[in-house]
């Protein structure tokens, strides 16, 4: 059988969609996540499942035990509570319940030390989780030679290069020193954690990625590879190495 891949997910609330919705009825809320990342999920050879913001213990503990492997994705910010921080001008959007639902779930998939693949928001929760902290609005900062945030651009498009750190996984995925990546972010790591080694890193000193070798697989991309894939086949690579790495575990 092929291996499950737990994928996160939020739950839209219905007055975030106003009264002129095109999905749903009045008053429902949604499940979301984009289709991306189960297009990924499923061209790399695994079974993608999309996990509801479900806040209780004996459910987290069923997922874990049921997936195989784990993506957290993108969305959006990461209530600067969890990181031990008072919220700063340029901070966007935040959900708590979500924030608090999927630090719940990496715990116990840490405890099971079952695959863990982050993207974008789910590097820095990764971050988070491990004590690190993140730069709440990187507009506002020291980052300016690169926009990192734009909308300008298509989905796939390049924005910027990263230089890969040799001895990684993410080394070990694209066996290159230097690779292309689109770009659709506002935070980003400020504090790594401890435990946490970069990666890999842009031009302007943006951490892309991350892992802990502590644990069997847990590693954190910044950008969006599953936006890439049509245009660029070798962001896939990312999704292979971690199903096939998934499915050695079975």
């Amino acid at each position: 059988m092929k291996p499950v891949i737990g994928i996160t997910s939020y739950n839209v609330k219905s007055y975030e969609m106003g009264t002129d919705r095109v999905r749903g009825l009045e008053g429902q809320d949604m499940l979301m996540t984009t289709h991306d990342y189960i297009k990924s999920v499923s061209l790399a050879g695994g079974i993608p499942i999309v996990i509801p913001v479900i806040n209780d213990a004996a459910y987290i503990q069923e997922i874990v035990e049921i997936a195989d492997g784990f993506l957290f994705t993108g969305g959006s910010d990461i209530t600067p509570y969890y990181y031990n921080e008072a919220p700063v001008s340029g901070l966007e959007k935040t959900n708590p319940e979500r924030d608090e639902f999927e630090l719940r779930l990496i715990k116990s998939v840490l405890e099971k030390d079952k695959p863990l693949l982050g993207i974008c928001r789910g590097l820095q929760l990764i971050n988070c989780y491990f004590k690190g902290s993140l730069y709440q609005d990187m507009r506002g900062e020291r980052f300016h030679s690169i926009n990192h945030t734009t909308r300008a651009l298509p989905k796939h498009m390049i924005n910027h290069s990263i230089k890969i750190e040799k001895d990684s996984k993410i080394w070990k995925i694209f066996n290159e020193e230097s690779i292309e990546v689109n770009s659709f972010h506002h935070q980003c790591v400020d504090k790594l954690a401890d435990c946490l080694t970069v990666t890999a890193a842009s031009s302007d000193g943006i951490i892309e990625a991350i892992e802990n070798t502590s644990y069997s697989f847990v590693v954190g991309v910044q950008w969006h590879p599953e936006m890439m894939i049509d245009h660029y086949p070798n962001q896939l690579k990312i999704f292979d190495y971690f199903i096939n790495y998934v499915n050695s575990r079975k």
